[in-house]
C-alpha cells in the first residue's frame, strides 16, 4: 500500500474518530460498572482492551464506507464534497469525502481497515492467554469481528434489514458486556440491564441517521428498515423509541446507587428534549437538527451512567 500524507489525512477523513467514542465509551462503561460491583479495578486489562476496541471500530466504520462507496461507484451515483461535521455525517453529507478528494483509494482503505484486525488479534490473545481476562474472550473479540465484517461484507446484514440490530448489538450490548467481563471474568445480567438505555437509543438514532440515506441507499439496493418502513413510518417510531429508553432506567433504581446520581441524566434528557421540540424530519435543516441533538444526548446515556456508578464507588469507599 502505496503511504503518503493524503493517504494519512484521508485515512482519518474516512475513519470519523469523534464517532469511536459510540463504542469506547460504552466499553468503558463495563468495566467502571465492575468496578462499582466489587472487583478489582485492572488498568492494565482496560488499556489494551481499550485499543483493541479502538482498532475493531476502525475496521468496521472503513471497511462499511468502502462497501457502500464502491456500490455508489459502481451505479453511478455522483458523490460530490461536502463541508460537514465529522461527527454527525452520514452517506450522502460528506461521510466519502476522502474517497472523493482522491486522498486515498478503497483498496488502500480496504487494506488499512484489514491491518487493523490482525493488529487487534494479538491484543485478544493476550488478554485470553496471559492477562487471564476468562475463556470469553477470544470468542467475545471474534463476535466483534464478525458483526464488523458482516453489516457491510460476507452477510451484508445493513443490505438486508438485519444492520440496524447488528449494529445495536455490537455497539450497544457487546461493548458494556465486554467492558464489564473483561474485568470480572464472569457472566452477569447487570451490564445489560444498566445498557438497556443506551441500547434503545443506539437503535433509534441508527434509524433517524438512515433518513437522510435514504434515497442513496436506495439507489444502491441497500434495504434497511427505513427503506423498508419508509420515511414516514421510521420517522413516527422515534418517540416511542425515546419513551422506551427513558423507562429503562428504571431497573438502574434498584442497584443499590446513591439516587443522588441520577441528576446526572438531565444532561442527556436535555438534548433529547432538545431534539423533539420541533420535529421537522422532513427538511434537510429539520433532520439535521435532530440527528445532531439526539447523537449528543444518545453519547451522553453512558456517560451520566459512568458518572452515576463513579458515585457509588466514592460513597462505598467513604
Amino acid at each position: 500500500m502505496n503511504f503518503s500524507k493524503d493517504t494519512l489525512s484521508g485515512w482519518v477523513e474516512l475513519s470519523g474518530f469523534p464517532k469511536f467514542t459510540t463504542t469506547m465509551i460504552p466499553f468503558l462503561l463495563g468495566a467502571v460498572l465492575a468496578w462499582a460491583d466489587g472487583y478489582t479495578f485492572n488498568w492494565q486489562v482496560l488499556t489494551i482492551s481499550l485499543l483493541a476496541v479502538f482498532l475493531l471500530t476502525d475496521f468496521c466504520f472503513v471497511l462499511n464506507a468502502c462497501s457502500v462507496y464502491s456500490d455508489i461507484k459502481q451505479k453511478g451515483i455522483d458523490v460530490r464534497i461536502k463541508k460537514t461535521s465529522t461527527l454527525h455525517s452520514t452517506a450522502v453529507s460528506g461521510r466519502f469525502n476522502a474517497f472523493a478528494k482522491g486522498h486515498i483509494s478503497v483498496k488502500q482503505a480496504v487494506t488499512g481497515a484489514y491491518l487493523c484486525v490482525l493488529a487487534a488479534l494479538p491484543l485478544a490473545v493476550l488478554l485470553h492467554f496471559f492477562l487471564n481476562t476468562g475463556p470469553l474472550t477470544l470468542p467475545l473479540g471474534l463476535l466483534g469481528i464478525f458483526i464488523a465484517y458482516s453489516y457491510s461484507r460476507g452477510p451484508r446484514f445493513s443490505y438486508h434489514g438485519l444492520g440496524e440490530i447488528a449494529l445495536t448489538a455490537g455497539v450497544g450490548w457487546l461493548t458494556v458486556f465486554s467492558g464489564y467481563y473483561l474485568q470480572t471474568h464472569q457472566v452477569s445480567w447487570l451490564p445489560t440491564v444498566v445498557a438497556l438505555p443506551w441500547v434503545i437509543d443506539v437503535f433509534k438514532l441508527k434509524l433517524m441517521r438512515e433518513i437522510p440515506d435514504f434515497e442513496c441507499d436506495l439507489g444502491i439496493k441497500r434495504r434497511n428498515l427505513a427503506i423498508r418502513l419508509g420515511k414516514t413510518t421510521t420517522a413516527s417510531l422515534y418517540l416511542p423509541l425515546t419513551v422506551c429508553s427513558w423507562l429503562a432506567f428504571i431497573p438502574i433504581l434498584f442497584l443499590d446507587v446513591p439516587y443522588i446520581g441520577f441528576v446526572l441524566l438531565a444532561i442527556p434528557m436535555f438534548f433529547t428534549v432538545k431534539s423533539l421540540r420541533k420535529f421537522d424530519w422532513k427538511t434537510e435543516e429539520g433532520l439535521s437538527a435532530i440527528t445532531k441533538n439526539a447523537f449528543t444526548g444518545m453519547i451522553l446515556i453512558p456517560v451520566a451512567l459512568i458518572g452515576i456508578f463513579v458515585i457509588k464507588i466514592i460513597a462505598t469507599v467513604f
